[in-house]
């Protein structure tokens, strides 16, 4: 069954994975936070960041950090439910 786009919560998750020079560390940290992010890993040359949201979202946190140099980028692909009591049977 099609979701009404107006009456669904749509999600999505990316992992990415961004090289991080010490001198730009600061400016990508300063992305994480605005788009509510999380760092999963970190190590002397590299962030992975995760991050859930619309995938217009995504979308731009991706064209930010492109600069920096992503190293790897995974995605769920979206997810969907609908809003209040209506249920999608199986």
């Amino acid at each position: 069954q099609d979701l009404d786009p107006e009456n669904m919560i749509e999600r999505e998750l990316i992992l990415i994975k961004v090289n991080t020079e010490p001198d730009f560390r600061p400016e990508i940290l300063e992305i994480v936070d605005i788009f509510r992010a999380k760092i999963v890993d970190v190590s002397p040359k590299s962030l992975v960041i995760e991050i859930t949201g619309t995938t217009s979202k995504l979308e731009a946190m991706e064209e930010l950090l492109r600069p920096y140099g992503i190293m790897e980028l995974v995605r769920t692909g979206r997810i969907a439910i609908s809003r209040g009591i209506k249920a999608v049977r199986a």
